[in-house]
């Protein structure tokens, strides 16, 4: 999941989801608590059920065929729900979908539905998720999470203009049956359909609304546990209770405020003030002034990372991005400006929550690491040797797009003041909102930016298939025919542990080209008030899952 990110698995051995439950004040732990059952009512508290979220910024889209960032994943988790449903801890449940099964070699994938209703009142049938994935992949219209559905028989050749729209393999054989075709064997397929691109979406009233389609309350037609009552753009969304959502006894929340707050120390004030519930990070420095609730941790699952543009006449060098990637010195960013519980990341694939072939031990296990932290005299020669292979004496201003907070622009100046001080090399920030930098990344406008990933699925393929030639999530927009040719012989390989190591020379080839630069992994410290119980934030999408949430004791 982009900036970050979303979903996938069945066992996961590392617990990655933090759940609340009575909160003391300054606790490092957060306890577990059970999720209320699906079929039993939940006895609705007496209390003024409204939970008031940081949705940080306005989101690029809420289209959810579309959607990519956390923050737009987080929306879709609470007013959608696919044929099944991520916990957020790298398990699933059903969602619309009562039941399915798979054939024995996990080529073909049989869903059935329950009586579920849309937000109007009427039915959720088999129709509208073949609809909603057939638009997912209409080549009219190119999605950055279009490859997820790729496993699907011609659902890539459709895509990309070489196939028609009945030679892909998804079938409806009644209201309530779909059935999926698949080119090689997915496993996890049951995980991958509760992702947004697999998202229903009901034909008459797309066709109805047309471009308007998610673009205000009015606009919405939805099938998750909330709906949205008002949107004012740049400013504040809020959702309530959606009455026709087939499990809403066990929804306690009334009523979500989500306001757009991106300045960590406006969040914090407000929290503070008894304005926010929650925040979505803490520094060292905001925890030390903490009055209000609990301090939480959680592992965010991401690795952040540099982010060069392959086609710029400079950084489509590897030695030149290499050279800034060496020449980052990781452990004075996150002790002394960051002032974050991250840890140096020297590598791609996220050093715990991934596991490796036998579902135990992490995949980064087997190789920590592919560069040393503030290796500067590598550095120096790799720039030296990057320069004289462009016929260059000096590499000129590179531009570093950033989110236009004072966080963002200050992690901007460490890079900045690093690579100056290291390799002489001027660097010009370019601060911009959070949505316009992301679809500035994806239209690949831009020199160096600071972007991120988080896991839609535990396993490697969920890191590794972002760079494929022309994938919708290639913000580097990198090339190699090697790469390209590795990850699709992974995909297709039934013997796993053959396909973990085709995914090994996946990832030597990357760090070797390193269209991306590692930076670190993020834990996240969070606070949450008091009486908010329920409250979970994963690693795994949804990065905040709060549809079970509630107010106890507020009063």
């Amino acid at each position: 999941m982009k900036k970050r990110s979303i979903v996938l698995a069945l066992v996961l051995v590392f617990v990655l989801s933090i759940t609340l439950a009575a909160c003391a004040p300054k606790t490092e732990t957060a306890p577990a608590t059970a999720e209320p059952a699906a079929t039993e009512p939940a006895e609705q508290p007496k209390e003024e059920q409204v939970l008031r979220v940081n949705l940080f910024q306005e989101n690029s889209t809420l289209d959810f065929q579309a959607c990519s960032s956390e923050g737009e994943l987080n929306i879709f988790n609470w007013i959608m729900e696919g044929l099944t449903r991520s916990k957020g801890d790298g398990t699933i449940k059903p969602g619309i979908a009562e039941k399915w099964e798979s054939s024995p070699d996990a080529k073909e994938w049989t869903f059935h539905l329950r009586d579920a209703k849309w937000s109007d009142g009427k039915p959720v049938t088999a129709h509208d998720f073949k609809y909603g994935a057939m638009r997912a992949i209409d080549p009219k219209t190119p999605r950055d999470y279009t490859y997820f559905l790729y496993d699907i028989v011609g659902a890539e050749e459709y895509s990309q203009g070489k196939g028609t729209a009945d030679q892909v393999g998804i079938e409806v054989l009644d209201e309530k049956t779909i059935r999926y075709k698949l080119k090689q064997p997915v496993t996890y397929f049951d995980y991958l359909v509760s992702f947004a691109t697999y998202a229903p979406v009901r034909q008459d009233f797309y066709e109805k609304v047309g471009e308007k389609f998610h673009t205000d309350p009015e606009f919405f037609l939805v099938n998750g546990p909330f709906k949205m009552e008002s949107w004012q753009h740049e400013s504040e969304i809020v959702f309530v209770k959606n009455p026709e959502y087939w499990d809403s006894a066990s929804i306690r929340l009334e009523k979500i405020i989500g306001l757009m707050i991106s300045e960590d120390a406006t969040e914090f004030n407000m929290y503070e003030a008894g304005e926010l519930d929650h925040t979505i990070q803490l520094d060292a420095d905001q925890k030390a002034a903490l009055t209000k609730g609990g301090v939480y941790r959680y592992n965010r699952g991401s690795v952040w990372f540099f982010d060069f543009n392959c086609t710029h006449p400079v950084l489509k060098n590897k030695n030149i991005r290499k050279a800034l990637t060496y020449a980052t010195d990781r452990k004075t960013f996150i002790e002394q400006v960051a002032k974050a519980p991250w840890e140096p990341a020297l590598a791609y694939v996220h050093p715990d929550i991934i596991l490796d072939v036998n579902g135990k031990t992490p995949w980064r296990n087997a190789k920590p690491t592919y560069f040393k932290d503030n290796d500067v005299e590598t550095a120096k020669k790799l720039l030296e040797q990057g320069m004289k292979e462009l016929g260059i004496t000096q590499v000129p201003v590179l531009k570093f797009l950033t989110n236009d907070n004072a966080k963002g622009q200050m992690y901007a100046q460490a890079f900045q003041e690093m690579w100056k001080k290291n390799l002489g090399i001027e660097v010009e920030i370019e601060p911009v909102p959070s949505s316009v930098r992301i679809d500035r990344q994806q239209a690949h406008d831009y020199d160096i930016s600071l972007g991120g990933w988080g896991p839609d699925y535990p396993d490697p393929m969920t890191d590794l298939d972002l760079y494929i030639t022309g994938g919708g999530n290639n913000d580097p927009a990198y090339s190699n025919p090697e790469y390209d040719a590795l990850i699709k012989a992974a995909k297709g390989e039934a013997d796993k542990t053959k396909k973990f190591e085709l995914m090994r020379r996946a990832e030597d080839i990357l760090m070797e080209d390193m269209p991306i630069g590692p930076v670190y992994s993020q834990y996240r410290d969070y606070a949450v008030r008091e009486y908010v119980k329920g409250f979970e934030r994963h690693g795994f999408s949804p990065e905040m899952n709060l549809i079970y949430a509630y107010i106890e004791g507020k009063n």
